[in-house]
């Protein structure tokens, strides 16, 4: 194996976790999105003679999961729960936050969900960590579907909110 293959190797399994969170982000489906890194994989195992050594593995595998992520969004487009192309880009474009700072928004918000009350963070791993659906909650939890979607906008607004303070308390 010559020292590109494995350069290239070592780029691939530094940045699943980052590829698979950013897919995850883009799609809202655990699921969808483990498909999606599989498949954004063999693209770049594909394309790997197109990689310039020494240039920005990160852009370049992002770019490549962005349009594998709007090829599954093409190939599934009658699933209503599927993000609009606007939506998607608008995702996908790059934040104002470093990367080096995803890992600390992680952190923060695993004390957000700590500091959530039990019934919330049951119903927030229930939805995200279960995958399940809205009329699944609304079953378990013994709710109406509106109420289910309203308790869960206003546990991400609090967590959003939560995130953010952390995040400044940080940087002072």
């Amino acid at each position: 194996m010559n020292q590109l293959n494995e350069a290239f190797i070592r780029e691939v399994t530094d940045h699943q976790s980052e590829l698979y969170s950013y897919i995850y982000m883009l799609l809202g489906n655990l699921h969808d999105a483990r498909d999606v890194l599989q498949e954004t994989n063999l693209v770049l195992w594909r394309k790997a003679n197109d990689f310039e050594a020494g240039s920005n593995f990160r852009a370049w595998a992002k770019r490549c999961a962005y349009y594998e992520c709007l090829r599954f969004r093409r190939d599934r487009k009658r699933d209503r729960h599927v993000f609009d192309d606007e939506l998607l880009a608008l995702l996908a474009e790059p934040s104002d936050m470093p990367d080096d700072d995803a890992e600390a928004r992680q952190l923060a918000l695993r004390d957000c969900l700590v500091q959530l009350p039990e019934r919330q963070r049951d119903l927030i791993n229930s939805r995200y960590r279960g995958d399940l659906q809205i009329k699944q909650l609304a079953k378990q939890f013994n709710k109406r579907e509106s109420a289910i979607k309203m308790s869960l906008k206003r546990i991400r607004d609090g967590l959003q909110v939560c995130i953010e303070f952390k995040l400044r308390e940080l940087a002072s």
